[in-house]
This record gives structure tokens, C-alpha cells and sequence, in this order.
């Protein structure tokens, strides 16, 4: 990243408005793109493209580090393209105010097996030759074996073929083709779409700001296919998962479950699989934040039958290693670090020592009782300001929810009754390089309209009505950000 004064806003794909029940890569991206444009902002941050689970829908908790979600393939593209017919895609009804995952999963499904049916005559995409199917094979025959065994965990697959044995993987590719090739077809549809968008954005001079989680679900092809890059029992359950230690805000701390590397053996390989994930990332996105960068220096390792956090136990990372086969392959500049919570020297020591930008939240700032780092005459250039990120309040429910003498110290700070649009207008006056924006806070959303609340399920579903994005709001940004010198 350069070190010019930009801006941009935070907004994910499934808020955009469509009328097949989830924001997709179809016409409402590129009307969010000219609206960016128009707005004189830089960056459109995302949150992770790849697969959900149906256990709470997080794009943090994904089958797959390398597959896309189906479900943002857009449809009426398809329908442009000769895939479906408008018959094909009648009688369906999407709720158009918030993300029914189960329901669009289940449909989009259906309609996209009707458009592979058509491929298989027409040939419009190439499924044999696509340049990301070798890099999302295993998680296509994953996911069909998932379907054979009726969405069993690949824990108790048979052994064959939960350890992976060559003759039983053969078989399997052969009983399930049909399948596969679906899952590959998907996965093609999606990278094509996903490409032709962001070669849009970026002939506009919109970057992308992508977003990576550091651990891998339990239940991913990613850990099916390399169980020796984690620590593992013998039955390949995770010995030791990952999480966060008790604080002020939980008792007991965070545990995540996650399973956790074992960074001897990714050290061994030459970070093989880590190498191919990053760059990988850095082909889709322009920018890309490192979620949990601390976890890269030393991590929160509790063991897996532990039902708390209380009893882990720190352990060290190898990210420097890792970090300095980046820096020789000149990787390195368009890397953020997220580095808010628990954070040590040595945690500093290592965004520092390979330049990478940090993070501060706005939110975070003011409190009554003490001076903040967070503060923004405290921040510095060589950090990405945040009014708010997918895991805080709209500033509209911060301010909300502040005490009387905590909104009192905001107002006397931001110098305005105005709070939330003062807020925002000091976060671009600030020194940061970078200032992003949750798109709710433009327009001037309250907390039913928050992106996530930790620790919570019912999370990621907030959407966007496509009247919403007006010229007046494009030009009420644009008026800030040329004000503050970020255009």
C-alpha cells in the first residue's frame, strides 16, 4: 500500500442488494463500484469470499481456505449467458431484508444444478481448465464425499478414506465424478464471475480490500487433505485448538476450536500450504488484512476437551519465517495486520519489522478513565483508522449505548452535538493513511444492522436497498473526503 491519503468503506458482498436473497457479483456490485467511485473512495473492503458452514454462517469458519461461496454466483448473469432460462428461475421468493441463508444455500443450489445440466451440452465454461481447480480439487471431492455420507464429519468417514489411502481416493473420484464436476463447475462459475468484477473495480481505480482468518475449520478440506500441518491425535481429532485467554470482557476467555498448526512441520515444508494460501489471496485481492495477526507471533493453544479457554497455554508461531519468504518475493507491502486485542512488544516487534500496517478502531477510543492509543490525534500514518469493523456497533448504536459522561467526552471531543457524522469526519482528519468506513455508518444505521456480534449466532445477514445509494450520498462523501485530502 502507498502512503497517499486514501479512504474507503467496509461493506460485504451478501448486504448488496439483489433480488435473489443475497448480494452476488452480479449488476449490484458494479453499481456499489461506480457508487465508490463516485464517492472519491479508494478501497471496497470485503469480508472472506470463501464457503460457510451452515453452523452459524460465519465466512471465518469455512469447508475451504481456497473455494469460493456459491452463493455469490449471480444468476441473471448466468441467465446473459446461456445458462439458465428465466423459466428456469420462476416461482422462487427471496426475503429482501435480511440474508436467509438456509433458504438461498438450498435454492441457488437447485438453480445451479440446472445450469451445469446445460453445460455439459453447451460447454460455455471450461471446468477442465480453469486456473484455480487444482488449488480447489480437494475441497471438490470433499464436499461430494460429504454429500455420499450424508453430511457426516470426515472424522467418521470410513478410514479408507478419512486417512486418505491412494486406492480408496481413486475410487472415490470415480464413484462421485458426476459430483465432483458439479462442485468444479461451481467453482469455476464463481472465480470467472468474481474476476470480471474485480477487473472492473480496478479499471475504476476501486481496489479491493480483502480479508484472510488465519485458522481453518475443523470441518474443511483443508484439514482433510493436510492433517500434518495441525496438531493432531492419532484418530486425526485436534489435540489443541485455538482461542483467546480470559480478560476484563470473559471470564473464561474465548474458546474457538479451531485447530492449530503445527508450525514445526508448515517450518519443514517451507511453508508450502501457507505460501500457496497467501498468494492465492493476493491474486484475488489488492490489499489483504491478516485476521488475528498476533496468532502469527505466539497463540492461544487450549486443549481440544477443555470446554473453556481458562486452562490454555501460549505457544510460539513461526510468522517471521514465514513472513521473510514474503518479503523475497516482494509480498510484503500489500499485507495489513490486524492487530487489535491482547498485543505484546513482541507482537509489535514483528508487524514492524516487515512494515506492515496495523489497525485502530474508533471505537475503541474513548475512555473516560484513561488516555487511548485509539484516540485520533494518537494515530499514526502508518495505520488503517476504522470508525468501526464487522465486528463493532454501527457508530449510530455506539453512540447509542454510550454513558451520559462517555457521550459527553465524545461530543467535547468531536466538537458537535452531530456525533456519529462528526465521528466520522475526524476519523478523516486523523494521520492515518488509510481511513475505512462501515457503509452502515453512512447511512446512519443503528445496531439492527450490525454485521456481527461476537460470541452470538444470527450474525451476517444485514442487506442493503438498492434506493439507498443515492447521488446525494455520493456526493456527501465525496465532500469529506476531498475536504481531508483522500481522493
Amino acid at each position: 500500500m502507498s502512503c497517499n491519503r486514501k479512504a474507503g468503506i467496509l461493506c460485504p458482498v451478501f448486504s448488496l442488494s439483489s433480488k435473489y436473497g443475497i448480494g452476488s457479483f452480479g449488476e449490484s456490485a458494479y453499481e456499489f463500484v461506480r457508487f465508490l467511485k463516485k464517492s472519491k473512495q479508494t478501497y471496497w473492503q470485503i469480508l472472506p469470499l470463501v464457503p460457510i458452514s451452515s453452523d452459524g454462517n460465519s465466512p471465518y469458519l469455512s469447508p475451504s481456505t481456497f473455494a469460493g461461496n456459491f452463493m455469490y454466483i449471480d444468476i441473471d448473469k448466468l441467465i446473459d449467458d446461456g445458462l439458465l432460462s428465466e423459466s428456469d428461475v420462476r416461482g422462487y421468493k427471496f426475503e429482501d431484508d435480511f440474508v436467509d441463508y438456509d433458504y438461498v444455500a438450498r435454492v441457488k443450489d437447485e438453480i445451479l444444478r440446472k445450469a451445469y445440466e446445460r453445460n455439459k451440452e453447451l460447454k460455455i465454461i471450461d471446468t477442465e481448465n480453469f486456473s484455480e481447480r487444482e488449488l480447489v480439487r480437494g475441497f471438490c471431492l470433499f464436499e461430494a464425499l460429504k454429500k455420499h455420507f450424508n453430511g457426516k464429519s470426515w472424522l467418521e468417514f470410513p478410514d479408507d478414506i478419512k486417512y486418505r489411502k491412494k486406492e480408496s481416493v481413486d475410487y472415490y473420484e470415480k464413484l462421485l465424478c458426476d459430483e465432483i464436476e458439479y462442485n468444479a463447475f461451481v467453482q469455476a462459475l464463481f472465480y470467472k464471475q468474481y474476476f470480471e468484477l474485480k477487473n472492473y473495480a480496478n479499471d475504476l481505480g476501486i481496489k479491493i480490500f480483502g480479508d484472510l482468518p488465519i485458522y481453518v475449520s475443523k470441518e474443511s478440506s483443508d484439514m482433510w487433505q493436510n492433517p500434518e500441518m495441525f496438531v493432531v491425535n492419532e484418530d486425526l481429532s485436534p489435540k489443541l485448538v485455538a482461542g483467546v485467554p480470559p480478560d476484563r470482557f470473559s471470564e473464561t476467555g474465548q474458546y474457538w476450536g479451531n485447530p492449530v498448526y503445527d508450525w514445526d512441520y508448515c517450518e519443514k515444508t517451507g511453508f508450502d500450504w501457507w505460501l500457496k494460501r497467501l498468494k492465492h489471496n493476493l491474486k484475488m485481492y489488492d490489499v489483504l488484512r491478516l485476521d488475528h495477526f498476533r496468532g502469527f507471533e505466539a497463540f492461544w493453544a487450549i486443549v481440544a476437551s477443555e470446554s473453556t479457554a481458562e486452562n490454555g497455554h501460549w505457544e510460539k508461531a513461526k510468522g517471521a519465517k514465514l513472513f521473510e519468504i514474503l518479503k523475497k518475493e516482494n509480498l510484503i507491502d500489500r499485507i495489513v495486520a490486524e492487530d487489535l486485542g491482547l498485543i505484546t512488544d513482541d507482537v509489535i516487534d514483528l508487524r514492524d519489522r516487515f512494515g506492515f500496517k496495523g489497525m485502530k478502531v474508533m471505537q475503541f477510543a474513548f475512555d473516560v478513565n484513561e488516555e487511548s492509543d485509539y484516540l485520533p490525534h494518537n494515530v499514526g500514518e502508518t495505520t488503517v483508522y476504522y470508525t468501526g469493523t464487522h465486528d463493532n456497533q454501527t457508530l449510530m448504536g455506539f453512540v447509542n449505548s454510550r454513558s451520559s459522561d462517555e457521550l459527553e467526552y465524545i461530543k467535547n471531543y468531536v466538537n458537535s452535538d452531530y456525533v456519529e457524522d462528526a465521528m466520522i469526519k475526524v476519523a478523516y482528519m486523523t494521520s492515518a493513511s488509510l481511513c475505512m468506513c462501515q457503509m452502515q455508518d453512512f447511512l446512519d444505521l443503528g445496531d439492527d444492522y450490525r454485521t456481527n456480534t461476537p460470541n452470538t449466532l444470527g450474525n451476517w445477514t444485514w442487506r442493503m436497498k438498492k434506493e439507498w445509494l443515492t447521488d446525494e450520498l455520493a456526493e456527501r462523501i465525496s465532500a469529506i473526503t476531498k475536504l481531508y485530502n483522500r481522493d
